[in-house]
């Protein structure tokens, strides 16, 4: 049986090898080191192996896919700290937690994505629990209409000195109907006339626009986002995880 498996194993990458370097050989014909009769030998070899053992095409696509994912991490990860200092510009956000903290979370969101709702409130329970997190917000409304309307509107809500309770009452919500963005700005003593009036000023408008513009730049895909001292963590994740990786980060200093 461990003969067996370990056959496959070496099969898999033989055809691994023939398909990833066949292509590149065919590029440029004057780096190519076999014949022709050998290049069709090699496929042949290719082809039987396949016809004998069918589930190495499953596990060849996996070993390809997992290439090529690993690719665009790194290409993330490199345009990451490229635009380092405008990740962690605060000039036009405000930062929850400890300014001076020592773990730096930035968070690309949108209020009316269901996982950023779910993440929030382990992020809210970290921050608590932790003294020393940075958090840095940047809203990116990407979902629809509304989403740009609940993110101009706690953007604008800074002039008045109320984003953190805004922010965390919109992630608490379900779906966000323009209405009940207002209804939650109301409850908040938030005033709606210069909500809505600064909801359309600079400052506003140009948050949205650099979030947009880092998104496509650095390769991010959805939301939630985050950016944790550095390395990016796309999707929910979980406050248990959330605190092992701080964790692991701070030990990594000592």
């Amino acid at each position: 049986m461990f003969m067996k498996l370990k056959c496959i194993s070496y099969t898999i990458l033989f055809v691994v090898y023939v398909f990833v370097t066949i292509p590149l050989f065919a590029q440029d014909k004057r780096n190519n080191s076999f014949s022709e009769n050998e290049m069709a030998t090699i496929k042949k070899l290719a082809l039987e192996a396949l016809l004998e053992n069918p589930e190495i095409l499953r596990e060849a696509s996996r070993i390809l896919q997992a290439r090529e994912e690993q690719k665009r991490n790194d290409n993330v990860s490199k345009q990451i700290r490229e635009y380092s200092s405008e990740l962690t510009d605060t000039e036009d956000t405000v930062v929850i937690g400890n300014p001076d903290g020592d773990i730096t979370i930035i968070e690309f969101f949108d209020y009316n994505c269901p996982y950023c709702k779910t993440a929030a409130k382990d992020l809210q329970d970290l921050i608590k629990s932790d003294e020393n997190i940075k958090f840095i917000p940047r809203e990116w409304p990407i979902l629809n209409n509304n989403s740009i309307i609940a993110a101009k509107a706690a953007l604008a809500a800074i002039a008045q000195g109320k984003y953190k309770e805004y922010h965390w009452r919109l992630m608490k919500e379900g779906s966000l109907t323009e209405a009940k963005i207002f209804e939650i700005a109301k409850d908040l003593k938030i005033d709606i006339s210069n909500l809505k009036k600064d909801m359309e000023s600079e400052f506003v408008i140009n948050h949205i626009a650099k979030s947009t513009a880092l998104a496509r730049r650095i390769g991010f895909s959805g939301t939630p986002l985050f950016i944790i001292e550095g390395k990016f963590f796309p999707g929910f994740v979980p406050l248990e995880e959330l605190e092992l990786i701080i964790s692991d980060i701070r030990e990594s200093r000592m």
